[in-house]
């Protein structure tokens, strides 16, 4: 059924996650000084740490009238404890490492940017009645990332399956099999596929296919290149999109056909997991903005089983509810009516935010994302071009395209998470775009979620997997001050948190934007292992973190999984 946990899921979420701040220059620390104080005393007095030499150096002067230096010191030594020491030094106002800047450009040169209403609405890009910000605040997103490569390197993949695709659309960064050799009539590569340097046609067995406007657009959607001075811009600016058809043509398509379709992608990932990154692709999600009106599941027992086949590598698959309006809990659809906890199922939202006409469903509808009035990449005619069409195919490309962008900010230890369970990762990655929707009234109670896709949301909750502990907490380690496990997980009434402490604490449960949800004050002091029980009964359903602080210091976070 949707949204029930699988133990692989639970295991996953009780590990804790500690990143340190990386994005600094090894060796540097910036250091503002009170009016009377000496830099060069400063660096005498911390000239050794723990008996190790520091090299600790006034390297020049940044601001005469604000005494703000840049130091320099040797990298090998413990950064964080230098940085702590320094920070309590008398002289010291303020200190810091010495952080990498990049530039920003989170509004797209992409000429046809400005109608792009999905992206960024200003309340009258969307057609008349347009409300600002009804959107899914992608420039907030882009000033994180722009997509295309994971932390450890991974050529980020999403998967289309539709009719047929332009590959000369020059907006769009279509995925190559390079390991193939293109029209040789030999699988190259050994992955069961001849001649797949183009994704594949399951409709004729070949990489070859008639091109075609619809597919063509669902790409743009998903990954159009951003600031390229052309056309449009997609979810993703970077990502490479992987051409898979199921065929169609005058004999009409083919439920077989779809099967085969997902059965391809599904053999890449599997590929790219056995061989570690050597062979196939890392496909991350896939997009179905097709499916079977007033269909039940179980007729389609095979193609809804491909959901939960491709979950196992790692896919999270998004699929397009029917335009019509009518209850797909009661009345069918395929594939939104599947029941697989790696699929996520998506209706139609207005520039308004209201709901189109589109199916809807408080047990099979996940959630809505904008897909009226679209502009993405489009093939008419025989030439590449764009154009703005609408319909639950437009809404769902958003949502595919958003789970390809959350990889490129997880941070290298869930990379390594992903790698030992893709299957578990993947159910995070759901849950936590799930978790991350803007509630809008037009969809309460009638999703599952009662809301519409935010991508800067769903994007800063990767991030927050990877909280930083404070410093205090880095430097105070061997006074054993921290949460040891959380109990049971997921849980669904209360919490029982255990903590290693000496001191009065609050244990928080914060959600995946930061926010604080809950606290418990313990005023217990006694040294060791403690018991702490929460009620979470009145908590909404999604992922949290716990944490212990006493105001000086914070522990590492433990992720849980309320349902």
């Amino acid at each position: 059924m949707k949204n029930i946990y699988t133990t692989a899921l639970a295991l996953f979420f009780s590990v804790i996650a500690v990143a340190q701040d990386h994005n600094h220059v090894p060796g540097n620390l910036l250091v503002m000084l009170r009016s009377d104080a000496d830099a060069k005393r400063i660096q005498s007095d911390l000239s050794q740490l723990n008996g190790v030499s520091t090299q600790l150096k006034a390297e020049r002067i940044l601001s005469e009238s604000m005494h703000i230096y840049l130091f320099s010191f040797d990298p090998t030594v413990n950064e964080e404890l230098l940085l702590s020491k320094i920070k309590s030094s008398p002289g010291v106002k303020i200190a810091q490492f010495n952080h990498y800047v990049n530039e920003r450009n989170t509004i797209p040169n992409d000429p046809q940017f400005s109608v792009m209403w999905d992206m960024n609405n200003d309340g009258t890009n969307g057609g008349s009645g347009g409300v600002a910000d009804a959107d899914i605040d992608a420039p907030e997103a882009w000033d994180i990332t722009t997509g295309g490569l994971t932390a450890q390197g991974d050529s980020i993949v999403v998967a289309v399956i539709d009719g047929g695709f332009s590959l000369t659309h020059p907006d769009i960064n279509f995925w190559k099999n390079y390991q193939e050799i293109p029209n040789d009539s030999i699988d190259n590569d050994g992955n069961g596929y001849i001649d797949d340097f183009d994704g594949w046609n399951s409709g004729t067995n070949t990489d070859n296919w008639t091109p075609a406007s619809h597919g063509t657009h669902v790409c743009g959607t998903v990954g159009a290149r951003g600031n390229n001075g052309i056309g449009v811009t997609g979810v993703n600016w970077n990502v490479k999109v992987m051409p898979v058809s199921y065929g169609s043509g005058s004999g009409g398509t083919f439920e077989a056909n779809v099967v085969a379709a997902y059965s391809y992608v599904r053999d890449q990932r599997r590929l790219y997991n056995q061989t570690n990154g050597t062979q196939g692709a890392f496909v991350v999600s896939t997009n179905s903005s097709f499916g079977v009106d007033l269909a039940m599941p179980s007729a389609y027992p095979l193609w809804c089983a491909m959901y939960d086949s491709m979950g196992a590598v790692g896919i999270v698959s998004a699929a397009a509810t029917a335009n019509a309006n009518y209850n797909v809990d009661v009345q069918g659809d395929i594939p939104t009516s599947c029941q697989s906890n790696w699929l996520i199922t998506v209706t139609n939202t207005k520039s308004n935010d209201t709901k189109a006409t589109a199916g809807y469903g408080t047990l099979d509808i996940d959630l809505g994302s904008p897909g009226t009035n679209i502009t993405s990449t489009y093939y008419s005619g025989g030439t590449n071009t764009y154009a703005s069409i609408s319909g639950t195919s437009m809404a769902t490309p958003h949502v595919a395209g958003t789970i390809g962008l959350m990889y490129s900010v997880a941070c290298p230890q869930l990379m390594t998470n992903c790698k030992t369970d893709p299957a578990g990762f993947a159910l995070m990655m759901k849950d936590s775009l799930l978790g991350a929707v803007d509630p809008v009234a037009g969809l309460a109670g009638i999703t599952v979620t009662g809301g519409r896709l935010n991508l800067y949301k769903a994007v800063k909750s990767m991030q927050n997997y990877c909280i930083a502990t404070s410093v205090n907490d880095l430097n105070n380690r061997e006074q054993a001050f921290g949460i040891s496990s959380v109990y049971p997980n997921p849980a669904s009434q209360n919490l029982t948190v255990v903590i290693n402490t000496f001191e009065s604490s609050d244990i928080i449960l914060s959600n995946v934007l930061g926010q604080e949800m809950k606290r418990v004050h313990n005023e217990n002091s006694m040294r060791g292992k403690q018991l702490i029980k929460m009620d979470i009964s009145n908590m909404a359903k999604g992922v949290y973190f716990v944490s212990l602080s006493n105001g000086n210091k914070k522990s590492g976070v433990v992720k849980v999984v309320i349902y």
